[in-house]
């Protein structure tokens, strides 16, 4: 009895991910290294997010309850599962990083915004600048405008106070 309320403990802490995560992926890690996976959920965790290896039957049970039906399919083999809970990009990207170091770790497929994902619009996905460097953009654009105007008050201000010290001699 004690087993089947582990499963059950086991099924809901993932349902809450998958319920609370903006994008999550799903990915092949047979054959990658422990150091390597070490490495992966550093990256992961940086991003705020979280990858573990799963249990398959249990994860698609999870999957099932929460109408994620079209993800049941790709829950074979060594499956890692990736929870992105703040930026949906961050995370596809450090996985994305990853695949090119790790050639045994693929994607399988991913869900967001209610809809799944193929693996080549994974791929699509991370090349798609993350949050901080749309911030950074976002910044360097509204910051260039200002800057001109700044410069050309200082400029107005230079030629103000040359002419008021010509017009005081």
């Amino acid at each position: 009895m004690k087993d089947i309320s582990h499963k059950e403990d086991y099924v809901k802490e993932i349902q809450e991910k998958l319920d609370k995560s903006q994008v999550v992926v799903l990915a092949n890690c047979e054959g990658v290294s422990v150091t390597d996976m070490t490495a992966l959920r550093k990256a992961i965790r940086e991003s705020n997010s979280e990858i573990r290896v799963v249990k398959n039957t249990l994860v698609r049970r999870a999957l099932h309850n929460l109408n994620m039906n079209e993800l049941e399919d790709h829950m074979k083999g060594s499956t890692a599962v990736t929870f992105g809970y703040e930026d949906p990009i961050a995370p596809v990207k450090a996985l994305f990083d990853f695949t090119q170091k790790a050639k045994k770790f693929t994607f399988k497929a991913g869900y967001m915004d209610g809809k799944p994902l193929t693996v080549e619009q994974l791929n699509a996905l991370s090349k798609i600048p993350g949050r901080q460097e749309l911030y950074s953009m976002l910044a360097s654009a509204v910051q260039g405008p200002i800057r001109k105007l700044a410069c050309v008050l200082d400029a107005l201000r230079t030629k103000r106070e040359e002419a008021d010290g010509a017009a005081a001699s």
